[in-house]
């Protein structure tokens, strides 16, 4: 099993275990600002990337938006490119082995631009084996950098450690 596949199946048990894991919510405290980036880039579709449950839509996305994420099966099937790809707390998931390569994915899906979140802090969730869900934890100025090389067309806001 890969790595990837590995934190792919850490996920799924956490989505198994309980509705309340990964349910999609941290996107709602974005909603007008990826409105405005709807207008601002002429977007008529999006794809929330890494979307888990997708509990949190705003109902005037309906019929324009879809959800992708390989750990939830509801929305586990490649997705098709969209206009605004929308990636809220996803990134600090992925492991950093990973990162250029699922930027790039999120780049090639992007027609417009995109959206992200990114937390820089270990997370309070665990999983079941007790790591921390947060495997890769970086300063806004490492990710940037990487996001500039990978995914250029980018809007991102961070969270930051209190």
């Amino acid at each position: 099993m890969s790595e990837r596949e590995h934190y792919i199946e850490l996920h799924r048990q956490l989505h198994k275990q309980s509705n309340l894991h990964f349910a999609g919510k941290s996107v709602r405290n974005y909603i007008t600002q990826i409105d405005s980036l709807i207008v601002e880039h002429r977007c008529k579709t999006i794809l929330d990337y890494g979307c888990g449950k997708a509990q949190f839509w705003p109902d005037h996305w309906q019929g324009k938006i879809q959800g992708y994420d390989p750990a939830y099966e509801k929305f586990s099937v490649e997705p098709a490119p969209a206009d605004l790809v929308v990636c809220c707390d996803v990134m600090e998931h992925i492991p950093e082995s990973e990162i250029k390569n699922i930027l790039s994915n999120i780049n090639q899906l992007a027609n417009n631009w995109t959206f992200f979140v990114i937390d820089t802090k270990r997370a309070k969730k665990k999983f079941l084996d007790n790591s921390n869900c947060h495997v890769t934890v970086q300063t806004p100025a490492w990710w940037q950098d990487k996001l500039d090389q990978f995914c250029p067309r980018h809007t991102v806001h961070y969270q930051l450690p209190k």
